[in-house]
């Protein structure tokens, strides 16, 4: 049986008046591939938010490998650096040269030697086809390229998990295959993700399993081959169905943007 790397238990967060996340439960193992589906505003962006910590949660435990994420404690940024995050607007500086971008997570924060972190950061760049263009600047790079560097930049501090919040959402129709070609090769490769997407294709290709959250809980989950053929529940089906056929109409952006 693989180990479990992140485990969440009971966890509860409200913005205001709207209770998001409502006890949600989940465990996700070592080289698992967790592809999270659901309509707006059932939580998923923000349980990834709250297992890194830029979103506090209300109550309920997270921990990474059996040790709990908790801000305050001596071990926290140690155990936070584990935890890649991607998201869907790349969030790189626009400052720094794409070989930067990657290296100044290990300088700054491992406080790698200078020369060994741009060294890790071109392994990174070649990793995700983009070591030709090193020394471009984020506005020099189309999206597709922007994510690639920002998947090399979360792969650099060498993640016990990566967490991808619609890592192709802000991209155009042409440029997302590129960067689910990079995905599927870390999943291949046995890195433990959790993928926030509405891309079904990537899902029914390289999920292990697939969590239909709704109403701020796990309403089901599954083999792919499960919940896309015989899921349980009948909202899974309604939207499976909807996304589909969205899908087959060519656009599905938007359907799950929360």
């Amino acid at each position: 049986m693989p180990k479990p790397i992140l485990r969440i238990e009971n966890l509860y967060k409200k913005f205001r008046d709207t209770e998001v996340l409502k006890g949600l439960s989940l465990t996700v193992y070592e080289g698992e591939v967790v592809v999270i589906i659901g309509p707006s505003g059932t939580g998923k962006s923000t349980l990834l938010r709250c297992i890194n910590r830029l979103t506090e949660p209300d109550s309920g435990d997270i921990y990474l490998e059996e040790q709990k994420i908790e801000p305050g404690k001596s071990n926290f940024s140690q155990i936070r650096q584990q935890i890649g995050m991607v998201f869907q607007d790349f969030n790189l500086f626009n400052h720094l040269t794409a070989v930067q971008n990657v290296a100044i997570g290990p300088i700054k924060v491992k406080k790698m030697d200078k020369k060994k972190a741009y060294d890790l950061a071109m392994k990174e760049l070649e990793r995700v086809g983009m070591a030709e263009k090193a020394g471009n600047y984020p506005a020099e790079l189309s999206g597709g390229q922007k994510q690639r560097v920002a998947i090399a930049r979360a792969l650099a501090m060498d993640p016990k998990i990566m967490l991808f919040d619609e890592p192709t959402s802000a991209l155009d129709p042409e440029l997302i295959g590129e960067v689910l070609e990079v995905m599927k090769d870390l999943a291949n490769a046995g890195m433990t993700m959790m993928v926030v997407s509405h891309e079904m294709g990537f899902a029914r290709e390289a999920a292990d399993r697939i969590v239909f959250l709704e109403d701020g809980v796990v309403a089901e989950e599954g083999s792919p081959e499960k919940i896309f053929n015989n899921p349980e529940r009948e909202r899974t089906r309604e939207f499976i169905s909807k996304i589909a056929r969205l899908n087959s109409g060519g656009d599905d952006r938007g359907l799950n943007n929360k």
